[in-house]
């Protein structure tokens, strides 16, 4: 790659790249031939056009056919959106309803930044596990007093165990686990006072 002499301007390129795209390139590039993707000499060639690139559509090429296996941890989200750490946290915060019940999602939100993505999580997961309970405690009365229900317990546990996975999907997918059904649920979450602005 030739360099232009010092002080000389680039002309301008429409889709021009900063340095900080063509660095994460180079650093995916040279992940993959850590973990032996990538042979010495693919390596070689790919680097060499990632120097060289000026815009998005030659960068592009030094890393064709290898954007589908890139990690995760290289995509970045965009603004607004919560990483794939936040996604994961979300997750876990509602798969532990089923040792937990309520009392880990309101450990989790008690611990949580008030307005972050993990605390409208955690308060969704405390919501729905929240109700749950409350319902689960009112058929076992029912059930006891009226000497029959053990139907209404079964179906009650199914639609829990539902609920459950389904909200946790959602979350590790990125998306508010309990909406489409939140407006059903007890202790729905409400913005903190000293919310940080962050779109749910």
């Amino acid at each position: 790659m030739t360099q232009q002499p010092f002080g000389t301007q680039q002309p301008f390129h429409p889709g021009a790249i900063t340095e900080q795209q063509r660095e994460r390139a180079i650093s995916h590039l040279q992940s993959l031939y850590a973990n032996g993707t990538l042979g010495e000499a693919q390596f070689n060639q790919r680097l060499d056009l990632a120097f060289a690139a000026r815009d998005r559509a030659e960068l592009s090429r030094a890393l064709q056919g290898l954007a589908r296996i890139a990690p995760v941890a290289l995509t970045r989200p965009a603004p607004g959106q919560p990483t794939p750490a936040e996604n994961v946290a979300g997750g876990l915060t509602h798969l532990s309803g089923f040792v937990t019940s309520f009392i880990g999602p309101a450990i989790v939100r008690a611990v949580a930044t008030p307005g972050s993505k993990l605390w409208w999580e955690a308060s969704r997961a405390f919501s729905l596990q929240l109700t749950a309970f409350a319902l689960g405690a009112a058929a076992l009365v029912l059930t006891t007093i009226l000497g029959f229900g053990g139907g209404i317990m079964t179906l009650g546990w199914l639609v829990w165990v539902g609920a459950t996975v389904f909200a946790a999907v959602r979350a590790f997918n990125g998306r508010p686990g309990t909406d489409g059904f939140g407006h059903l649920l007890l202790a729905r979450p409400k913005a903190p006072q000293a919310s940080l602005g962050y779109t749910r």
